[in-house]
């Protein structure tokens, strides 16, 4: 009938049972829901349910996890509803999709900003000379048009850092 539990409380339209579900997987590091997971993380729009799969994704630390993350992140429909989302890559590498993060850096809610400029800075020594200029010029085309003091600060941190090596 059913294959797991998640599905069960899917089905009967139990949010707190599902939410409880899924953070038990994230706590036990279970692999074995991660492609179930992924599939409703890419399809629900309930932002608190997303956000909870989010954050079992990034407790269990499968980087398979990264690419679907930033699916919905860059996914207008999460607009507003992000900084979870951003959140839950700090615990996995996410350094190739670092030019992804980048523009949220200029986001208008708070928490989106932050958390994408802690990205940002959790990869300052990892990143490659090509990405740190890449992330300059994406953070110069913003601040044309976007007076965020964050993005000022993220790139004097890109130019510091790059002259450092």
């Amino acid at each position: 009938m059913y294959t797991n539990m998640i599905q069960k409380h899917l089905f009967q339209g139990d949010m707190e049972g599902l939410i409880k579900q899924i953070a038990y997987i994230g706590e036990k590091k279970d692999t074995t829901q991660f492609a179930f997971l992924i599939d409703l993380l890419k399809s629900t729009d309930n932002k608190i349910l997303r956000n909870e799969i989010a954050i079992a994704l990034s407790d269990i630390g499968d980087d398979r996890a990264v690419e679907p993350l930033i699916e919905v992140i860059i996914d207008p429909k999460t607009s507003g509803s992000r900084g979870t989302l951003l959140y839950a890559l700090e615990n996995l590498n996410y350094i190739v999709h670092i030019e992804d993060i980048i523009p949220f850096i200029g986001d208008s809610s708070l928490e989106v900003s932050a958390q994408s400029f802690m990205l940002l800075e959790q990869m300052m020594g990892r990143l490659s000379d090509s990405q740190n200029l890449k992330c300059q010029q994406l953070i110069e085309i913003q601040i044309s048009s976007n007076q965020s003091k964050l993005l000022g600060v993220a790139l004097d941190m890109l130019k510091k850092w790059r002259y450092r090596l």
